[in-house]
């Protein structure tokens, strides 16, 4: 086994490229400050202080586009990964354009996000084939339900994905933590490579994580978040149902992103009475932000992103490798999906403040 993840670990030319396209897009910014910085300095949901590159998702796109397409000659080992970034190209130029602060209605970007799910179902047959439950399952087996319901769940992951991406790190620390567990626990029966897939993202992801965290040279922006909102679930989903796993692996593995939008629409909608798509500071690592700075007292904004990511991280990646590690076992997978929502809840409500189930 560790001879097979070994090899493909020298694969590290997308690393390399991504490097330098991180290079080239933060001197950008430094040097020529265009349209290529941060433009949401009075959001609830900004918490950092200088102007900073939005654009870290190209880095990562280019990346694996360079190699799959124009380095792997004709290796079928990234015929998937050729697919799904086809695939995802109108979700991620969606996302470059707000990152170019182009103004975007929430329904617009969501109308954009459509061609992804069907574009995925249609050529690369991705599928939702069941979810643990016989009465769910026969609908899902009629085409148009299976279609609605991919389109439905892909849209809702990557937009949490979108709203995990808050501080420096936090987002690309949890999809490396997902990549890394899937490395280390990986098998396969299928005959299908996903491999070369996990790790080429892996090596794009963590290109740019060196840039990001903890000195926030460079943002992932939306269109890095969309991209990866769509890379990831997609990897699992076919990874999960090509090798048999339980269906409950994927929520399990995704239960961080799930819990966040879930529970963000939850506040808006029943208790603030506001809009879902309006942001608001409520986030679950925004009340740890904030608890640690009222607490700690750090000066360093740099300092206190650190702490969020690393205290988020030591939440997430046990349950992480424990889906791994028992990724056929349905039982023990939906107790562990209840036990994090149980303790994401727990911990959610010991810091939120008063005025959180008010109107805004």
């Amino acid at each position: 086994m560790f001879y097979k993840i070994s090899k493909y670990l020298i694969k590290m030319d997308i690393f390399f490229i991504t490097i330098l396209f991180c290079f080239f897009l933060w001197g950008l910014n430094k040097f020529f400050s265009f349209s290529l910085i941060e433009n949401l300095r009075n959001s609830p949901q900004t918490f950092h202080k200088k102007s900073v590159s939005r654009l870290g998702g190209i880095a990562i796109f280019m990346s694996l586009f360079i190699t799959s397409y124009f380095l792997s000659g004709d290796n079928e080992e990234y015929r998937i990964l050729r697919l799904a970034l086809a695939s995802t190209l109108p979700i991620f130029l969606v996302g470059i354009l707000d990152d170019l602060k182009i103004q975007i209605s929430p329904i617009t970007r969501i109308l954009f996000m459509i061609p992804t799910p069907v574009i995925f179902f249609y050529f690369l047959d991705v599928r939702i084939e069941s979810v643990g439950i016989d009465f769910i399952d026969g609908f899902l087996k009629i085409e148009i339900i299976g279609l609605l319901f991919l389109i439905f769940s892909l849209i809702g992951i990557i937009n949490a994905f979108n709203i995990v991406d808050g501080f420096n790190g936090l987002l690309l620390t949890y999809c490396l933590s997902v990549l890394l567990t899937l490395i280390l626990a990986y098998e396969s029966s299928s005959g299908i490579d996903w491999l070369t897939y996990i790790v080429a993202i892996f090596f794009a992801i963590f290109g740019v994580f060196l840039f990001n965290f903890p000195f926030g040279k460079l943002f992932l922006g939306d269109a890095g978040a969309y991209l990866l909102g769509a890379l990831i679930p997609i990897s699992l989903i076919e990874y999960t149902f090509d090798n048999g796993f339980s269906p409950w692996f994927v929520l399990a593995v995704l239960i961080y992103p799930v819990t966040e939008v879930f529970t963000s629409i939850v506040r808006k909608v029943f208790f603030r009475k506001m809009s879902a798509m309006q942001p608001d500071g409520l986030h679950f690592h925004m009340l740890v932000y904030k608890k640690i700075s009222k607490k700690v007292g750090f000066r360093r904004v740099r300092l206190r992103h650190f702490v969020v990511t690393l205290f988020i991280f030591s939440i997430n990646f046990p349950f992480l490798l424990a889906a791994n590690l028992y990724k056929s076992d349905s039982i023990f997978l939906i107790f562990l999906c209840c036990w994090y929502l149980l303790f994401y809840i727990m911990i959610y409500f010991l810091m939120i403040p008063k005025y959180a189930f008010g109107k805004k």
